[in-house]
């Protein structure tokens, strides 16, 4: 009865990675949740479903209860579809203390798989890289992260498997025909022996610089604009790449100007915080604007923050609000739900006659691009 009584006991201190499936809809993921249980004949995934009409930070708290009784150091994997959900790993890891990685665009494979190698013991990062191996688009980590998001260098690289000498001269090139403020920006040539040894000198100088585009045989980081030789060498990528160093610069200036005039935040690392947000609803609404379309909007938001920390109240709106979900309630739940990851991270509210704000100018976005 001792030794029954102690496997027992055991047993039930085993730790296991929590997996925790959130999306959109109502019963969605309970549904996906509930065939995997049955599926392995345990209660070992657990499930948030998010309304379309839900608030985001609703729906934050709702998965930080479910996870604060059975969370343990092993940490947690967020399965999710979309939108907003993909940001509240990196809010969760800070408020649980334990590891979190996300998952987006999961289906029922993919819990299933997460779920069967979380009763196995496997460690989160094994779970989280087979998972994602799986799954056509997931979300990646920043390759910047919040502790180097006050660099203000800007930074080229350029890769050769070849040798250094064409990397050299690629810089040359791009010396030649770019105008740059030589203040802000390096071009770095590096010799690549293989992708891994790249992407790990990326990572390296990343450290120091926010690199703007890579010039290289291949695509060594799809988070980072990426240039073929051949598009350099013949000129024809000079415009796109220089259109992409005009915005950079105008962000830097930005920084620099307004860090005399905000009085709660880091304006290099809101910026980067709203470029980011911004980012992500353009994607979710299949938009790709010029980055100087977006340069009022993130001043604003710069401005907007920093009253709001400040504990200024911006008027309720909520006709306007009616009004604004009234005539295109997708695009305002994008919005909405794009903006979560800036109102969770200064704990701010927003209010709803910004928000239609924001709203109205990604509408004009979309009118733009349908020209």
């Amino acid at each position: 009865m001792f030794f029954a009584l102690h496997e027992e006991r055991t047993e039930e201190r085993e730790e296991r990675v929590a997996v925790v499936v959130v999306m959109h809809g109502n019963g969605v993921a309970s549904a996906m949740a509930d065939v995997v249980n049955q599926l392995l004949t345990a209660a070992c995934v657990y499930a948030v479903d998010m309304p379309l009409d839900a608030d985001p930070k609703h729906i934050y708290e709702q998965v930080k209860a479910v996870l604060q009784p059975v969370v343990s150091q092993k940490g947690v994997l967020l399965l999710v579809d979309m939108g907003s959900l993909v940001s509240f790993a990196s809010f969760l890891e800070k408020e649980l203390a334990v590891p979190v990685k996300v998952v987006s665009a999961a289906s029922t494979p993919h819990v299933l798989e997460a779920a069967r190698k979380a009763m196995l013991g496997y460690a989160l990062n094994d779970i989280y890289e087979e998972v994602k191996a799986a799954a056509p688009f997931y979300v990646r980590e920043p390759l910047w992260e919040e502790e180097t998001a006050d660099q203000d260098m800007l930074a080229i690289v350029t890769a050769c498997f070849t040798g250094k000498g064409s990397a050299l001269a690629l810089k040359h090139i791009l010396e030649t025909y770019l105008q740059l403020d030589e203040h802000m920006w390096r071009i770095i040539p590096i010799q690549m022996a293989d992708v891994k040894e790249a992407r790990q000198t990326l990572s390296s100088i990343a450290k120091h610089f926010r690199i703007v585009c890579v010039v290289s045989h291949i695509c060594l980081d799809e988070r980072i604009p990426h240039f073929p030789l051949e598009e350099v060498l013949s000129l024809r990528a000079m415009k796109e790449i220089q259109a992409l160093a005009d915005v950079e610069e105008i962000h830097v200036h930005m920084a620099r100007e307004l860090a005399g005039h905000l009085r709660h935040l880091s304006p290099t690392k809101a910026i980067h915080a709203i470029r980011a947000a911004l980012a992500a609803i353009g994607r979710e609404l299949g938009l790709d604007p010029d980055g100087r379309d977006m340069v009022g909007l993130v001043l604003h938001l710069c401005c907007l923050l920093d009253r709001l920390l400040s504990g200024e109240k911006t008027s309720s709106g909520q006709g306007t609000a009616i009004e604004c979900r009234h005539e295109d309630e997708t695009l305002y739940r994008v919005v909405k739900e794009g903006l979560f990851p800036l109102e969770q991270r200064y704990g701010v509210c927003i209010g709803e006659d910004e928000l239609c704000h924001i709203v109205h100018f990604f509408r004009s976005l979309q009118g733009k691009q349908d020209t």
